[in-house]
């Protein structure tokens, strides 16, 4: 078997373990989960999805920033693909297997492995601090009911530091030039922070898909609504940083649950809990339309490059 015939092997059993894993959730949940969905209302599901499915779209044109202003331009369409199908890979155990994805379709798009790879796990980096950057809007209330939320301010500022030090931005060119052969214009403090930016945007919209889903119940109008929002965005980086369960399966729950106590100022615990399970099921499904959408673009053999100067 050829390199690529081994590549193309690997690449479908990996895609074929991610939905495998996922339609093995829903069928072993599907008792809690079909009802639940028929209590909220197809149309407000469908609605919570589309509002998870466009803040993941904010989260990809962040990322595509990154790779612009490294160097490689890709078409939306390429990159969305690139984005949403690699990202179904979190959903294996283990944090690598994003990377590994980008990486091998860096391959069929003729670009240096190392250099899909290594803008996949800036962004993760870039994407962490964006969501303590949300986060720290909901530290206020939820820290009323446990101070220790109040770490989230000393971590978002280490982090803001070490996105925007040229030290680390030297470091990463070493290790990159060493993987690639080749020296590689990486993203200036201004193209990190524009990609902050769009970063935050998505985890706030996407936040707000616990306010369809808490419809009905106590969330203290718009100030709840940015503390439904920030906690999303802590869980989500809770499970970011518990790389070794898919997708963060547990610690995003337990941090998301946390959050909505606070939040629906301590609505009864099976409301909670299927909030919690309906927040994970929202945002799987929306994650499958993105990679189900982008998975019909075509990759594109050459894609166009820019020069350092023009990325910024």
């Amino acid at each position: 078997m050829t390199r690529r015939g081994l590549f193309a092997v690997v690449r479908a059993g990996c895609y074929a373990a991610v939905l495998g894993l996922l339609g093995y959730q829903l069928v072993t949940h599907r008792g809690d989960v079909v009802p639940v969905v028929t209590s909220l209302g197809w149309g407000r599901f469908a609605a919570a999805v589309a509002i998870a499915a466009a803040g993941g779209w904010l989260g990809m044109l962040g990322w595509r920033a990154l790779l612009t202003a490294s160097g490689c331009r890709l078409a939306t369409p390429v990159a969305a693909k690139v984005y949403f199908v690699a990202g179904l890979g979190r959903y294996l155990p283990g944090g690598l297997w994003p990377a590994v994805a980008h990486a091998d379709l860096a391959r069929r798009l003729r670009e240096p492995p190392g250099l899909l790879a290594s803008a996949f796990l800036a962004s993760v980096l870039v994407s962490t601090v964006a969501g303590l950057a949300v986060g720290a809007v909901a530290v206020p209330a939820l820290a009323a009911v446990q101070p220790a939320w109040w770490v989230v301010v000393p971590l978002l500022v280490a982090g803001l530091l070490v996105i925007g030090t040229p030290p680390l931005t030297r470091l990463v060119a070493a290790i990159v030039r060493r993987r690639t052969g080749k020296d590689v214009p990486l993203p200036g403090p201004r193209a990190v922070f524009g990609a902050l930016g769009l970063m935050a945007a998505g985890w706030l919209l996407a936040g707000l898909h616990l306010v369809v889903l808490t419809h009905g119940l106590p969330t203290g109008g718009l100030p709840g609504a940015a503390v439904l929002a920030g906690g999303f965005a802590l869980a989500s980086v809770a499970g970011v940083l518990v790389v070794v369960l898919p997708a963060g399966l547990g610690a995003r729950e337990a941090v998301l649950g946390l959050a909505l106590t606070a939040a629906l100022a301590g609505p009864p615990v099976p409301a909670v809990v299927a909030v919690v399970a309906m927040s994970r099921l929202v945002v799987t499904a929306a994650d499958l339309l993105a990679a189900g959408a982008a998975a019909f673009v075509r990759l594109a053999p050459e894609p166009v490059g820019v020069t350092p100067s023009a990325a910024e």
